[in-house]
């Protein structure tokens, strides 16, 4: 399995990566971004990850921004330390996050979900999505 990390606080990543490798060795960390520029380079040059860990806020600019400029076909998570009312909307999109700071239990409930889920069934959010979740907060 392949993850990609975007993430702009080095600890964070490093401690989510670390946590990753705790559960499963094996899996492979194929990047750590830290901005939506950055990111966007990354997916226009690299294959797709099988998924993404994803941080709301970057040193740049909002995540969504990376998808009005590039098409990601990767299922995602947010990890994010926002407050009650905005995981709410999340759960009300469908839209799979964990909240700051991640818990192993949880972390390791996300990864098992995503291998479980046939290609078919793995979520997969386009820009028009953001925008209509965006407009909801």
């Amino acid at each position: 399995m392949n993850i990609l990390i975007i993430e702009d606080e080095h600890l964070a990543a490093r401690r989510l990566e670390n946590m990753i490798h705790e559960y499963d060795p094996s899996i492979k960390i194929v990047a750590q971004l830290e901005s939506v520029t950055e990111s966007v380079e990354w997916f226009r040059n690299n294959p797709a990850p099988d998924l993404i860990f994803l941080d709301i806020h970057l040193e740049d600019n909002v995540s969504f921004a990376i998808f009005n400029q590039v098409t990601i076909s990767s299922p995602f998570v947010f990890t994010t330390a926002t407050d009650q009312k905005s995981t709410r909307e999340f759960e009300v999109k469908k839209i799979d996050y964990l909240l700051k700071p991640i818990i192993q239990k949880e972390l390791v409930q996300m990864i098992e979900k995503y291998r479980k889920l046939p290609l078919s069934e793995r979520k997969v959010v386009d820009a028009e999505t953001f925008r209509s979740f965006m407009n909801c907060k």
